[in-house]
């Protein structure tokens, strides 16, 4: 019987600028750190985002999620807040809590998205193909990634 391997037994390694980096759910994608690299303790990614980019309301029942906003600004929902995070902003959610986020403001944004454990980063690669709704759903379900639905509308007195 075979051990589990964990973040101990890995090798140190680094990428380039632009290794592991494509397009997934509509935006650019780099991964940072994936689960055979980190031995299955966490995912790392590097995310460039357009400006108005939304995702839909979702629950992740498989890891914790943290953001770190590296260039320009989110809205970001989690139950019934609602959280301007700007350059600099960190947020952590942990597995089982409804959350979203939308690009806001004047250009994209940039965030570092980072689950604990891994295992989101084979999510990223499977949505960077095209799908259809009954693949969505099953690639929701093997993924322990539960759609609520859309974000409340955009407040329009807020720019």
């Amino acid at each position: 019987m075979g051990m589990k391997k964990t973040s101990l037994q890995t090798k140190p390694y680094m990428l380039n600028d632009g290794e592991q980096r494509f397009e997934s759910l509509g935006v650019l994608v780099s991964i940072m750190a994936s689960a055979e690299q980190t031995g299955g303790a966490f995912n790392l990614f590097n995310i460039l985002l357009p400006l108005g980019y939304e995702t839909p309301l979702h629950i992740h029942y498989a890891e914790d999620v943290a953001i770190h906003v590296l260039e320009g600004a989110l809205d970001i929902f989690w139950g019934d807040e609602k959280q301007r995070a700007e350059v600099g902003s960190f947020f952590f959610q942990p597995r089982g809590t409804p959350h979203g986020f939308r690009v806001i403001g004047t250009a994209h944004a940039r965030i570092s998205y980072m689950t604990v454990p891994s295992g989101f980063d084979e999510f990223v690669i499977a949505c960077g193909k095209p799908f259809n709704d009954l693949e969505a759903m099953m690639l929701e379900a093997r993924f322990k990634i539960e759609t609520l639905g859309s974000l409340p509308a955009l407040d329009k007195e807020k720019k």
